[in-house]
């Protein structure tokens, strides 16, 4: 009997855990959704609890506030970025580090355009200060991927500098993305290729 109640208490925490876990990602997948049909400064916590289908009560258990609940989902966002740059390059990308570099931007471009969500969150332009701060830490776990993908192709320096670098080029590139979405409601074609002058000429600077 003693053993078997030992059993039980060790398998609780692991249930609970679980159903923590299951509970979190329910309320990210809310969020996501809604992103996809409301402007963000719409959307209220309590909202994305009911979506969720989970009682705002106990919602709070698991994130404080909506800007928490946007913070797990830009870090979502972020790993469909890292898995998206992890994709072999098309060979005909491959030739230069420019290719190499604008390949990374259409990356990019080609991730928020499948995910409306994400443009509206990461560069929409409306995007809450506590998410911005939060998401720049994904993008330099973005960087460091980036890095490794130009690594593959070309000799680059395997620098603390080098890797700031790609981190600093996710920024002046999305922040191009930013205003062709401020301005055009999309990442139009012409903005993808300032994006890519911009990046290309940052990088040149150390590559």
């Amino acid at each position: 009997m003693a053993n078997r109640q030992i059993i039980g208490l060790r398998k609780e925490p692991t249930a609970t855990r679980k159903r923590g876990r299951e509970r979190r990602e329910k309320l990210v997948k809310a969020a996501y959704d809604l992103l996809s049909e409301r402007p963000i400064e719409e959307i209220s916590f309590r909202e994305i609890a009911e979506r969720a289908e989970i009682p705002e009560g106990s919602a709070y258990h698991f994130y404080s506030n909506r800007f928490d609940i946007f913070a797990a989902l830009a870090s979502s966002l972020s790993e469909k970025f890292i898995a998206e740059h992890k994709k072999p390059v098309p060979k005909d990308k491959r030739g230069s580090w420019q290719s190499l570099t604008e390949h990374l931007v259409d990356v990019g471009a080609r991730v928020y355009k499948n995910n409306p969500p994400a443009m509206q969150l990461l560069i929409g332009g409306k995007t809450p200060p506590e998410i911005k701060q939060a998401d720049r830490f994904n993008d330099k776990a973005v960087g460091r991927v980036m890095h490794s993908v130009l690594a593959t192709y070309i000799d680059i320096p395997d620098t603390e500098e080098m890797h700031n670098a790609f981190y600093y080029f996710i920024e002046i590139t999305d922040l191009i993305f930013t205003l062709s979405v401020i301005e055009h409601g999309e990442i139009t074609k012409e903005m993808l290729a300032e994006a890519k002058r911009a990046g290309v000429a940052y990088l040149g600077t150390y590559l």
